[in-house]
C-alpha cells in the first residue's frame, strides 16, 4: 500500500470490526492459538477460534493492498529502486531515442517526433524529475532536459495528464507509467526559464520540421551530478 493510499483510507470513515488475539503456549513456543472477537458499538464480544476462512480473507485483502508496491525483476536501465513505504524512489535512464511531442496551440509548434538526448527519470515521493545526459549511458555530468513543462530544479509539471496505473505494479510498470504520464501530456510552458542556450521553441520546431536530431551543443550543464540522484 502506498503512502497516498494510506492517506486516502485515513481520510475515509473507518470502524473497528474485529480484534485478533494471539496466544502462545508457554511450554511449546512454536504453538499458537488465534482467537477472534467481533466488535460492536466499541465493545469486544466473546472470543471464538479464528477460522481458516476468516484468516484467508484477511491475507487476500492484505495481498490486494500490496499489489501496487513495485516488485519483480529490475530492468537493466533502472539505476536505483527503493519501494519502502514513505521513501519511495526510482531512478532510470533511456538512451537517445525518437519521441513524439504534443504541444498546446499557443506554442505554434506542430506535433511530431524528435531524436532526443539520453534522459534520466527520477520519481521521488510521487514527483517526477528529468535530466539530460550525453552518450548512450549516463555518466557523472548532467544537463537540463530540453523540454517545456519543467521547473528550474528538474521537477515536471504533468498538468492534467491521466494514465491508468497497472493493477499489479512491477518495476517495469513504474517506468512505463511515468514515461506515459510525461510523454502523453502536452508541452505548454517554460516554467523554469529557457533550459537551453538557444530558443527552445525555435529549435524544437526546426527539429520536427527537418527531422534533424536535437543539437547536443544546445544543452545547458547543471551542478547536480548523477551521484546526487542516487
Amino acid at each position: 500500500m502506498t503512502s497516498s493510499s494510506i492517506i486516502n483510507k485515513a481520510e475515509s470513515a473507518l470502524d473497528p470490526e474485529m480484534a485478533i488475539i494471539v496466544y502462545r503456549n508457554n511450554q511449546n513456543t512454536s504453538s499458537y492459538y488465534l482467537e477472534s472477537r467481533r466488535i460492536r458499538k466499541g465493545k469486544m464480544l466473546e472470543g471464538v477460534p479464528l477460522t481458516e476462512k476468516c484468516l484467508s480473507n484477511i491475507v487476500n485483502a492484505i495481498s490486494e493492498s500490496k499489489a501496487d508496491i513495485p516488485h519483480g525483476r529490475l530492468p537493466g536501465n533502472m539505476l536505483f529502486a527503493d519501494s519502502r513505504l514513505g521513501v519511495e524512489k526510482y531512478v532510470w535512464y533511456r538512451a537517445p531515442e525518437k519521441r513524439r511531442f504534443y504541444f498546446t496551440k499557443g506554442l505554434n509548434i506542430p506535433e511530431g517526433e524528435i531524436l532526443i538526448p539520453g534522459i534520466i527519470y527520477v520519481v521521488s515521493s510521487g514527483v517526477l524529475s528529468v535530466y539530460a545526459f550525453i552518450g548512450n549511458k549516463p555518466k557523472r555530468k548532467l544537463y537540463k532536459a530540453p523540454f517545456f513543462n519543467i521547473y528550474e530544479g528538474g521537477n515536471v509539471c504533468l498538468g492534467s495528464a491521466k494514465v491508468a496505473k497497472p493493477k499489479n505494479m512491477s518495476y517495469q510498470g513504474v517506468i512505463d507509467y511515468w514515461e506515459k504520464m510525461f510523454w502523453q501530456s502536452e508541452f505548454a510552458n517554460l516554467l523554469g526559464g529557457n533550459p537551453i542556450k538557444g530558443n527552445l521553441a525555435t529549435i524544437t520546431k526546426q527539429c520536427i520540421e527537418t527531422g534533424v536530431k536535437f543539437p547536443l551543443s544546445e544543452l545547458t550543464p547543471i551542478k547536480k551530478t548523477l551521484e546526487d540522484l542516487l
